[in-house]
């Protein structure tokens, strides 16, 4: 079998290819199978998780769309506080990151 895809596409939209007997697939034997697939093909171990994958991470900002990073080295003991705070409230930790960065920067554009 070729491994030119554009040529086997081809092939297929003029109806070339033909089908190899109790391999087609319908209603929800296809859907099980194609969500089995992409699963698998994603690294996926459930649908939510495979949702998350495919659309990416959701946007931090007004906007829809990639949100800028913004890293920075900090001294291990408040990487350590961070984690502890982050855990005591529920939140994750790029978010009381976030929140401590905008507390700051607005602070600081007052003054």
């Amino acid at each position: 079998m070729s491994t030119n895809y554009d040529e086997l596409a081809a092939r297929a939209e003029r109806g070339e290819l033909s089908v190899k007997p109790g391999t087609v697939r319908r209603g929800a034997a296809a859907a099980d199978d194609a969500q089995r697939s992409l699963m698998e093909a994603a690294g996926a171990t459930n649908a939510d998780e495979l949702t998350r994958i495919v659309l990416g991470r959701p946007s931090v900002g007004a906007k829809a769309g990639a949100s800028p990073v913004v890293r920075a080295r900090v001294p291990q003991a408040l990487k350590d506080r961070v984690a502890a705070l982050a855990e005591r409230e529920h939140r994750k930790e790029s978010d009381v990151v976030r929140d401590a960065l905008a507390a700051y920067v607005e602070v600081r554009a007052a003054s």
